[in-house]
Formats: C-alpha cells, structure tokens, sequence
C-alpha cells in the first residue's frame, strides 16, 4: 500500500499531463478525433500492436494455458494471425480515407456502400470493445488491486478510480492523447509481460525445472491432455450441453479462434489508427517486425511461460506473482498491466463516442451541430459509456463477460465489407449488408447472449456453446460468406454511388501489382495455406507427436506443442514478410493525392425530419427502459 499509490500517482499525473500537451496541439477540439492524420507511422505500429495484444495476453492467454494447457495452440501465433489481416487492409484502406478524407470505418462504409445498417453495426462493434471487452480487463485489474491492498481497497472502488483515470486522458487529449500516450502504454505492458514471465521463471527455479514440471504432469494419464490437440474435429452438441465436446481443444477449434482474433484488425478501432496516420511507409515494418515480430515473439515465449508456469504451479498466476514479489516490482508489473488495458480501452471509448455522436446522432437528428458542439457531445457520451461500463463491472459482470464474448466473433464478420472495399470488387452492397446479417445471426444462435435471448422467449436451441468445437466467429462467417456469394450473383448489374466508384478507380490505378509480385502470386497463396493448415489448421495433430522421441520423451525438452508453435511463429514471420515486402501487400509507396472534389448534392431542410426521429427515439427509449424494469421486477430480478 505505499508502492501501489505512488507508482499509481506517478502513472496518473504523466498521463494527464501527456492528455493536456495532447489537448494545445488538438487546439481544445479542431483536430480531437483524427490530429489531423498526423499520427508517425511508428506509434500506429506500437499502438495497434498494443491494443490487440498487450492486456488479452497478460490475462486472457496466459490464464488459458494455466487452465487448459497447450491444447488451443493458435494462441501461440497470435502476433502472426493479427498481422495478417493488417497486411491486407491496412495499405489499401488508408489509400482510400486518404484520397476521399475520411477518418473513421463507420464514414467509410457509409461512402462505399450507402448502407446506414453497417455504419450501425460498425458503432455497436465499437461500443462493445469500449464498454465489455475492456471493461472485462479493468474488472480483473479491480479485482488484483483488491487483493493486492488486502481487501482495504475494494474492487468497486478500484474500478471506479480506473475509469476516472481512462475518462480524463480521453476526453482531455483525445486521439492524439490515445495515439501517443498509447505508444508508451504498449512499451509498458510489453515490459510487464516480459516482467511476469521472467519472475514466473525465477519462482519456478528456470526455463529447465519449468519443463520437468511439465513432462511430470504429461506423465500423469489424468494430464497428458493439456498438451495435445483433441483430434481434428469433435462432431458434439457443443460447450454446455450434456452431451457437448469433451474438449474444446480440437485443431478445428484452433483455427475458428484464430477468426476470432483477425477480427480485431478489422474493428473500427484498428481503422481509427489506420485513418489517423500520416503516412503508410510504416505498415509493412509494423505488421511484419512490430506485431509479427516482438509482440508475436512475447506471445509465443513469455505469454507462454507465464501460462506454463500457472499450469505447473498454480499459485503463479498473474494476481499469485503480484502478492509475492517485491512490493515495488508488483508495482511496477501492475501499471505495466493497466498500461496495456486502458491503451485499448481508451482507443475503443473514442471510437465508440465518435460513431455514437459524429456518425449517428448527428447525420440522422441534429445535422446543424458545429465541430465544437460535436466534441462537447462527445466528451459528454464517452463519461456514459465510462459510467456504465464501471457500473457493469460492479453490478453486472456475468452479463458484461456474455457482452465482452461477442466483440470479436461480431468484428470477423466485418470481413466481407472490407475485403470488398480492398480486393473483391464484385461484392456489391446488397450482398455485404446481408452478410453482415447472416454472420450476427451465426454469432449469436452459438454465443450465450443468444441462447438467453431465445431462452426468455421461451425456446431452446437444440445446441451449445461452438457446437463441433467451431468457434461462433467461424460459424458467422459460414453464413455471412454463403449470403455474400449468393447476393453478389445477382446483383452484380446494382452500381455504386459516385464516392465509392472514385475509391475503386484510385485504388485501381495507384496500387497496381508489378511483375514480379504477380509472377509470385501463386506460391505466395501456397505457402500462406501451407502456413495455415500446419500452424493453426488441422495440420495441428502433427504437433502432438513431432518432437517426441520413440520413449515418449520431448526431443527438445519442451512440450512437443509448444516447440511446434515456435517453429511456425518463426516461420509466420518469413510469411509476414514475404507478403509484406515482396507480394507488395504493405510495402511503402511514394504517390500524391490530386484534390478530389466530389459531385454538388442538393441539401434539404431536415430540421422537420430530425426533430420527428429524435421525439421517436426519447419515446422508444423510455418505453424500453419501461419494459425492462417491469420484467427485472416480474422475475424478481
């Protein structure tokens, strides 16, 4: 209780200091959402990497080999899984906001497609990272300042400190506060991560005794199955039935969670990034040796030995280590943890108040709102947000974590608009609404959200949790891919509006593949397969005996898994790289941007209509609330 405060305090005041320095250069609101795309190539690349890693593998990865063991070893190439979608879109995508001067995902789908149904979807992705998928995170961080004060500080009012601390570097310094301070919180929960596993390593008495207590439990029959795959396939009723999956670590269920975690790269937070950025020299280093490289590496090595370590010794977790070593370093390890949580959660409450205010409550029921007022309103619903994520954690948090386990299923889905708008131009708008459609009905028919929507309706499904141990990102993405193939069939004669055709003809025009890169085309699709199908695939089975001897003994004195997974993060690496830099996919390109002037539109009067919806909406919204209470009253609740 004397270290905690001061690191905390010391955290807090170079934080909000940063969000000040951050608000001058904003000129209090004319560059808060975007800092006029003036973000250095090389604080994106921390930044997405930190957002997509840092706090998930201090807790989430970690604790999962602790519980489960090696058996959903995607985990181990986690770094390389989230770099591939970056090579794919990122380049392409900020040509696009570039060229048309857009700054959000939620502004990009609305120009390409015209459909005010994805600028939705999109804002409720983003409201689900900011409010339960990080407020799942700062909840398990309440919890460790809890017990790190002996109860003297209380997980209620912890949460509650932590979202102040998030409220005011946000709504202080905006994106540029979220961008650069977001740089030093991913240097931090990098080091802290480094930290865990180090002092895991230490406790433990090093890399060798950590590896003889695990062949001690692989020798026990009861225990050998943490570190093996279950197989291909498990054809079950899924998680939560009687007569569900034995085990969710099939190599099935590797691959659909390897879906899962591309759909961060794909969210409107990670498009945040990509729009504020100045320049897109930096996406190839960033994706191929920034995520791929270091923080893919700290996946594979540390994340995996704090894991392991947990899994020998359970008093080793995450909390297990910050009760037992120094005060100053379980100080130190805290803030590097929080660093890594609010870096993310920060980038999500942003995303989340811009689509909210700028995006829809704006175009739809105050179109005469000014930029300043914009920034107000905003401010105003990222403390909301805040509000109810912190009153989730204390109040609700069963439901927060259904909330938080839709976010990334939900994003995959986000998939098909993209790649549409990057690389498949026959995807035509109908067909990526109705996709998008089909995928959320995936997600939620094999999500417990789902099963309890349905349940209150009175009807049951007929399946669990990820029935065949496919996770419901895959499942959704069946659906959203079998609707967009179809649609697209028919509908290939519908055009688009004037925005996007300019969007695909510069695309087409600036971004054209040279020789060499289209002569490498197929092997490039080879070995990206080749890479899939053994490192999160099906090919998976082949690492559960492929470095065991013929006495049954690990070859390299680790678990055969494990070894396995290394080998392909290295080699995910080279595949990074190869598409990166020699398939041109990230690789830098010096091109200027001719001022495009779009087509003059006749701007009707909407005060009439505007004041119409939002009069619908207030009613809507007290009928619903209305509703609620009297069923939580009704059952009791």
């Amino acid at each position: 209780m004397i270290w905690l405060p001061l690191y905390g305090l010391f955290y807090a005041m170079v934080t909000l200091y940063w969000a000040r320095i951050a608000a001058q250069q904003n000129g209090d609101y004319q560059t808060f959402f975007s800092t006029a795309h003036s973000l250095a190539p090389w604080v994106s690349a921390l930044v997405l990497a930190g957002a997509s890693l840092s706090g998930w593998a201090i807790f989430g990865g970690a604790d999962e080999i602790a519980q489960r063991g090696f058996g959903l070893s995607a985990m181990l190439q986690a770094g390389i899984v989230l770099a591939l979608p970056g090579v794919l879109f990122f380049k392409r995508l900020w040509f696009v906001g570039q060229r048309l001067q857009l700054s959000s995902q939620a502004e990009m789908l609305r120009m390409y497609y015209g459909s005010e149904f994805l600028v939705v979807f999109s804002t409720i992705v983003a409201v689900l990272f900011a409010v339960a998928f990080a407020g799942l995170q700062l909840h398990a961080l309440s919890g460790v300042v809890q017990a790190l004060s002996g109860g003297a500080v209380t997980a209620a009012v912890a949460g509650v400190g932590l979202g102040l601390l998030l409220f005011g570097y946000v709504v202080i310094g905006g994106m540029r506060a979220v961008g650069y301070l977001g740089a030093m919180q991913a240097v931090l929960a990098a080091a802290a991560l480094v930290g865990f596993a180090g002092f895991a390593l230490i406790d433990i008495g090093g890399f060798g005794a950590l590896n003889a207590g695990l062949a001690g439990l692989a020798s026990d029959p009861a225990q050998g199955g943490r570190f093996m795959v279950a197989g291909v396939i498990q054809f079950t009723e899924g998680l939560g039935r009687p007569t569900g999956a034995v085990s969710s670590s099939t190599a099935v269920a590797s691959l659909s969670f390897a879906f899962a975690l591309m759909g961060f790269q794909a969210s409107p937070l990670a498009a945040k990034i990509v729009l504020s950025t100045r320049s897109a020299r930096g996406f190839a280093a960033g994706q191929t040796w920034v995520m791929a490289g270091v923080f893919g590496g700290l996946v594979s090595v540390a994340m995996a030995c704090l894991g392991a370590a947990a899994l020998v010794r359970p008093g080793l977790s995450v909390g297990g280590l910050l009760a037992s070593v120094s005060p100053w370093f379980a100080a130190w390890l805290f803030i590097g943890a929080l660093a890594g949580v609010q870096l993310m959660a920060g980038l999500g409450l942003l995303t989340a108040g811009e689509a909210l205010v700028r995006h829809i409550y704006k175009p739809w029921f105050h179109s005469a709102l000014d930029r300043k007022a914009t920034v107000t309103v905003t401010r105003v619903v990222i403390g909301l947000l805040v509000l109810v994520s912190v009153g989730m954690q204390i109040l609700t948090p069963v439901t927060l974590s259904v909330l938080g386990a839709l976010a990334l299923p939900l994003t995959f889905q986000l998939w098909t608009p993209l790649l549409g708008m990057t690389w498949l131009r026959w995807i035509t708008p109908p067909a990526a609404v109705t996709g998008i459609g089909f995928g959320i009905a995936g997600v939620l028919l094999t999500e417990p959200f789902g099963f309890a929507v349905l349940s209150f309706l009175g009807l049951d499904l007929p399946w669990g949790r990820w029935p065949w141990t496919i996770h419901s990102a895959a499942w959704g993405m069946a659906a959203n891919m079998a609707a967009v193939l179809l649609i697209s069939a028919f509908t290939q004669r519908r055009g688009f509006g004037a925005d996007a055709t300019e969007a695909r003809r510069f695309l087409a025009d600036t971004l054209r593949t040279s020789p060499r890169a289209k002569a490498l085309s197929a092997t490039a699709w080879a070995v990206m397969l080749a890479w899939g199908f053994l490192a999160i695939g099906p090919g998976l089975v082949f690492g559960n005996a492929a470095f065991v001897g013929m006495d049954g003994r690990w070859l390299v004195g680790m678990p055969s898994l494990w070894a396995w997974g290394l080998l392909f993060w290295a080699l995910g690496l080279g595949l990074i790289w190869f598409l990166s830099y020699k398939m041109e996919m990230a690789s830098p390109v010096d091109t200027g941007f001719p001022a495009y002037t779009p087509p003059p539109r006749l701007r009707r009067d909407q005060r009439t209509a505007e004041a119409e919806r939002l009069r619908v909406l207030v009613l809507t919204g007290a009928v619903a609330f209305s509703l609620i209470v009297l069923t939580a009253l009704s059952f009791g609740g």
